[in-house]
């Protein structure tokens, strides 16, 4: 009998718990997000606290600005109900609806566009004495995409501030990368 009793308790907690991180993201709503071409995009970096998420340099006063930096595996499973990870596939429609890869890149840093990326930097994956290495804060623009490339890589998309240009390639999961999400298709 005392048995069932502490599982009915344990499980009681276990509920209100999940029910509470549950509750933390969806006090976020609505989410901040414009339709362009076919798809519907965040308009901000997302910043959900999970394990495996950092702020810049670890400083909490760029993240309102900047969101926060994932790990692959978080920026996977952060995605609040009825929003995704954008695909490799998702992203190459978005930078074609948007002109190409030769304009895309500074239409979405450009307000008047409504996508509003901003270049939060990354988190490196290597660590040097023992120090976590960030880098390239208001220079670049890292974001995870959804594409596995092998069991420690998936692919990011990379892209340069001050002119536009795009780098899509595979970057060790262990590296901290922005994230926007899009939303599920009905």
């Amino acid at each position: 009998m005392k048995k069932w009793i502490h599982t009915g308790l344990l499980l009681i907690v276990i509920s209100f718990f999940c029910a509470d991180v549950h509750a933390q993201v969806n006090a976020q709503k609505p989410f901040p997000s414009i339709k362009i071409g076919n798809q519907e995009w965040m308009t901000v970096n997302w910043d959900y606290k999970t394990p495996k998420s950092f702020f810049y340099n670890n400083d909490s006063t760029l993240d309102a600005k900047y969101g926060r930096l994932y790990y692959f595996s978080n920026a996977l499973a952060a995605a609040p109900p009825g929003w995704h990870l954008p695909t490799l596939d998702e992203w190459y429609e978005l930078i074609d609806t948007l002109g190409g890869l030769s304009k895309a890149g500074l239409k979405m840093f450009d307000p008047t566009y409504g996508l509003n990326l901003v270049a939060g930097g990354y988190k490196s994956a290597n660590i040097n004495e023992g120090e976590i290495l960030f880098g390239f804060l208001d220079t670049y623009a890292f974001y995870w995409t959804a594409t596995p490339d092998g069991e420690q890589t998936a692919y990011a998309v990379h892209i340069t501030k001050a002119t536009g240009e795009f780098d899509i390639t595979s970057f060790r999961r262990a590296n901290g990368f922005s994230v926007r999400y899009v939303k599920n298709k009905e």
